[in-house]
């Protein structure tokens, strides 16, 4: 049994060691991609609900900045953009997850020993990643086929489904963006760790409040 355990232990530390093993000078270039990547889809994040939560301001107002994208093209632009930008966090990211059994054994079994609010937010930002992913494609093929105006994204708010959809998107997406912007300051040591967690808590809770009034608009708008 002695035995048994000891082997458990030592492949289970075989298995972190293989995972956390890299190429000093392509983790670096691994890490500066990432960084960017992530840093450049939490601007377009902001910016997209300053764009979103232009219906505060009414239809006509909404209406005048999806022309303006219209006008000049920067729908498929900033389309192309994003398909680059995930591409490359995605993958740069990839590179830091298990990717066998094994090891996301190994990943949880440290996480429960450790028991490390930073850990267990690594591991959850892997998991909202995940679902990001596929939310945020469905959405961008809707905007794609359907086109951008007041009316209809009101009227897909209306539809119970789709609310709930923009509702999920919104709170995976402002924890995953809190998180990796915490992580980008904590790992470079940029800031002192517990300021910089209240200070994106409250950017959070906030950017989830317009993303909440905006929804609401767009559901009575759509009524």
């Amino acid at each position: 049994m002695i035995l048994q355990c000891s082997y458990q232990k030592g492949e289970d530390n075989m298995q972190l060691q293989k995972m956390m093993t890299y190429n000093l000078r392509t983790d670096f270039i691994t890490e500066i991609i990432q960084m960017v990547s992530g840093l450049l889809l939490f601007l377009f994040l902001w910016v997209h609900m300053l764009f979103v939560s232009s219906i505060w301001r009414g239809a006509g107002a909404f209406n005048v900045l999806a022309n303006f994208m219209d006008r000049w093209g920067l729908l498929p632009f900033t389309i192309m953009f994003l398909i680059i930008v995930f591409a490359l966090h995605i993958g740069t990211v990839l590179r830091r997850m298990p990717s066998q059994y094994l090891e996301h054994k190994v990943v949880w079994k440290h996480a429960k020993l450790i028991h490390h609010a930073d850990t267990w937010s690594w591991v959850f930002q892997s998991i909202t990643g995940t679902a990001i992913i596929i939310l945020a494609m469905i959405h961008i093929a809707i905007v794609s086929f359907a086109g951008i105006n007041a009316h209809l994204s009101a009227l897909r708010v209306q539809s119970r489904e789709f609310l709930i959809f923009y509702i999920v998107l919104l709170l995976l997406s402002e924890y995953h963006a809190s998180v990796g912007l915490y992580r980008v300051f904590a790992k470079w040591g940029f800031v002192n760790r517990h300021s910089m967690k209240r200070i994106l808590n409250f950017i959070s809770l906030f950017m989830i409040f317009i993303g909440a009034i905006t929804l609401g608009i767009l559901y009575t708008l759509g009524a």
